[in-house]
């Protein structure tokens, strides 16, 4: 039994590397949705051999070699068929096109603000003022050019989709009542108006209303 179980897992690891290799040289930041469906598939197939005395070392190779030949199969037709490449894995999403925010795009990525901005923090960019673009590309990571007359500086979200930030104001020791009296004074903004609001000392408000972003899909990539 102890034998038979070493023999799975030595023979899993084989196969873990030649899976590997099939695919390609990828950093980890790269792999796609699909390498890890590959991955997963393989490691269920040698988890459920391992402790089932019915499944032979034979079966088991012959798992892996069929997995193999599916892999290879797929990752082949999705390389000569790029428009079967970008159905499949994906196109770069647009979150911010021209310092605009892109509602559609971050909706359809099931991206809220407060991710958004973490995401942007990731990158070096504490303010969403200082973004130009960001893409989410197809492995989820965010890339970001930012505006050249900026200078990076940390902000507080006030206002997240039409909702006050209590907790954002009380950490600037605001109120409320001292928002709605910014908001009179810099344009006679509503709340529900308004999809991202944030502060900060160096450059006060910044304000995009909902009749500010954009609603599209933009193809960076062809």
């Amino acid at each position: 039994m102890f034998l038979g179980i070493a023999m799975k897992l030595f023979f899993g690891f084989i196969a873990l590397a030649i899976v590997m290799r099939i695919v390609g040289k990828k950093a980890l930041s790269e792999v796609t949705p699909y390498d890890i469906i590959y991955s997963f598939v393989l490691g269920g197939i040698v988890e459920e051999s391992i402790y089932d005395d019915k499944v032979h070392v034979g079966h088991l190779l012959f798992a892996f070699f069929i997995w193999a030949i599916i892999i290879y199969t797929v990752e082949s037709f999705i390389q000569r068929r790029d428009s079967v490449a970008k159905t499949m894995k994906g196109r770069p999403s647009v979150l911010i096109f021209e310092g605009k925010l892109n509602l559609s795009q971050l909706k359809s990525n099931h991206v809220e603000m407060e991710q958004l901005r973490s995401l942007l923090r990731k990158e070096g960019s504490f303010s969403l003022q200082e973004v130009d673009y960001a893409v989410m590309e197809i492995n989820g990571q965010v890339s970001v050019m930012k505006k050249d007359d900026i200078s990076g500086h940390f902000t507080y979200l006030l206002i997240d989709e039409g909702v006050l930030e209590d907790k954002a104001l009380a950490a600037i020791e605001k109120d409320s009542k001292w928002l709605y009296d910014q908001l009179a004074e810099i344009g006679s903004y509503h709340v529900s108006d308004i999809v991202y609001a944030e502060w900060s000392q160096e450059y006060g408000f910044y304000i995009q209303t909902y009749e500010m972003t954009l609603n599209k899909t933009i193809d960076i990539d062809g």
